[in-house]
Formats: structure tokens, C-alpha cells, sequence
């Protein structure tokens, strides 16, 4: 049974979720297993959905007790629901499912999209027999920048701008089903570091990374004829650098199993699998 938390009922859960939080085959994404976010951050996080009228949290019962929750927060213009926290002690199958069901009753007309680690056994079934679909299954990969001295530069990279935009939209043009787009980073460039590989001057590699003083992270790499390694050291290294300029003290980056070699040989550590599901409610 879902139930949505009262925030007088906040402090005597919030030890409970933590212990889930940091146990892969009992958590979702984002994970607070991966050395960075603490419970400090979990805490903030979770306490935002008392102020903000797209969000809520629903206990879990089960057999008459909590055995978990579920941190929910929707985009009503893109009609997207995501989860920012996804904590289940048992049943976690069946939590899936009964939070699809509410979801389906609550947000019709919505994509519902759920994030797990590949450690969680439960998952994959409970989530394919509902309707979902992998659309992603990555390495979750985190550079720890604090004793980290940038790099030389690749001369070779450059920065996107308003004047050299539409190369980095021909290269981003085959990922435009995700959410950030062409259109919404072109509407908000100022938060984002956008990367282009131009060796000779042809456009042969793009990169995608948010902005952040704490914590950067890489949303993409584009290629226009497959992967190259070459591209791929020059632009992650370029991003390396600006996040260390930020001040920032990690870098997270969901590699697929082509560039995971490349990954940790610049000296990302590997957190775990990730997969994310997609299902039209």
C-alpha cells in the first residue's frame, strides 16, 4: 500500500531509508552508494518535496509495516515523472507495481521513467512485465577531481557557441529523444559545458556536461560514424579540466560498455551497473 509521508512522520523514517539507500539491491537511482552524496544530501533532497507542489513521497506498507518509500517528482509541460529516491527493505517487485498502477491513475498520458542498479535482481522482471523498456544500461562512473591536476588540452577541442551551434546539433541530432535536447540546451547554455573535437576542422566528436561546483556531470558523447577513442580521451579530458576549474570535486559519467576501457584508463572508478526503464503511462 502507497501512502503519502506527512512531514511530521519525516525524522522517524529518514534513518531507515538511508540504511536502504546505501544498499544497491534495495535503492533506485540516483544512489547514494557512489562515495559522493551523503545523507546530509538525502535529508536536503527529500525534504524539498514538503515545499514543491510536483513532488511527494509515498511510504511503502507492507504486511501492515513501512518498508520503504518512494520520492516522485513530475514535469507537467513534458508530461515526465522520475524518482529521486526509490527505497524498499522487501517486495520491491511488487513496489514497482503498485507505483506504476498509482502513477498510470495519477499521471495518464505521462512517460514514467525508473532507474535501478544492475545489482537489484527484482528489478528487470518486475519492471518488464509491467511494460517498460531498457532504454539504457551504463556504467555508472565517478572521477574524483580532489588530487586530480588538469590535463594538457587537446587543441583540437573547442566550445560550443551560439556561432558554431548547429555543428554541435548535427552531431547531437541522433539523441534528441532525450530530455535535454538541442532546443533545451541552446535555452540554457550557460549552465552547461558543451565540447566539440574539430580535428582539420570537420566536427568528428561532441560532449554534453552539466556545470555544477560540486559535482559535474558528463550527459553525452556524440560521434558522427561510431566510437572513437581518440575523440573521446580529448573530450573527457577537456571536461575534466573545466569541472576542476569549477571547483567542483567529482565527475559522473554513465559509460556504455564501448568507452568503459577508455573510462577508467583516464581514471574513473566504477560504481556499478545502471539501467533505466521507460514506459508510456
Amino acid at each position: 500500500m502507497l501512502t503519502p509521508l506527512k512531514r511530521e512522520e519525516f525524522d522517524k523514517y529518514i534513518d531507515f531509508i538511508y540504511a536502504l539507500a546505501l544498499d544497491p539491491a534495495k535503492s533506485g537511482y540516483p544512489t547514494y552508494t557512489d562515495g559522493i552524496k551523503t545523507k546530509a544530501d538525502l535529508v536536503e533532497r527529500s525534504l524539498r518535496a514538503f515545499e514543491r507542489e510536483n513532488e511527494d513521497i509515498l511510504l511503502y506498507e507492507r504486511e501492515g509495516r513501512v518498508a520503504g518509500w518512494i520520492h516522485y517528482y513530475y514535469l507537467s509541460e513534458d508530461k515526465y515523472l522520475d524518482t529521486c529516491s526509490f527505497c524498499i527493505a522487501e517486495g520491491m517487485g511488487d513496489a514497482i507495481r503498485e507505483f506504476t498502477a498509482f502513477a498510470r491513475e495519477r499521471f495518464p498520458g505521462s512517460q514514467l521513467y525508473l532507474g535501478f542498479p544492475g545489482e537489484n535482481p527484482q528489478v528487470e522482471e518486475a519492471l518488464k512485465s509491467g511494460g517498460f523498456t531498457c532504454i539504457e544500461r551504463d556504467f555508472n562512473d565517478v572521477f574524483d577531481l580532489d588530487r586530480y591536476e588538469s590535463r594538457q588540452p587537446d587543441p583540437d577541442v573547442a566550445p560550443v557557441t551560439m556561432e558554431n551551434f548547429d555543428l554541435f546539433r548535427a552531431l547531437h541530432a541522433q539523441h534528441e529523444e532525450m530530455y535535454w535536447n538541442s532546443d533545451r540546451l541552446l535555452a540554457d547554455m550557460d549552465e552547461w559545458r558543451l565540447l566539440l573535437y574539430m580535428p582539420h576542422g570537420v566536427p568528428m566528436g561532441a560532449l554534453q556536461a552539466r556545470k555544477d561546483s560540486e559535482m559535474g556531470e558528463i550527459f553525452g558523447i556524440f560521434f558522427p560514424a561510431g566510437y572513437d577513442a581518440g575523440a573521446y580521451r580529448a573530450l573527457v579530458t577537456a571536461a575534466l579540466n573545466g569541472a576542476k576549474a569549477d571547483g567542483a570535486g567529482s565527475m559522473v559519467f554513465f559509460n556504455d560498455s564501448e568507452s568503459q576501457a577508455d573510462a577508467l584508463a583516464l581514471g574513473f572508478r566504477c560504481v556499478g551497473e545502471y539501467m533505466c526503464y521507460q514506459t508510456a503511462l
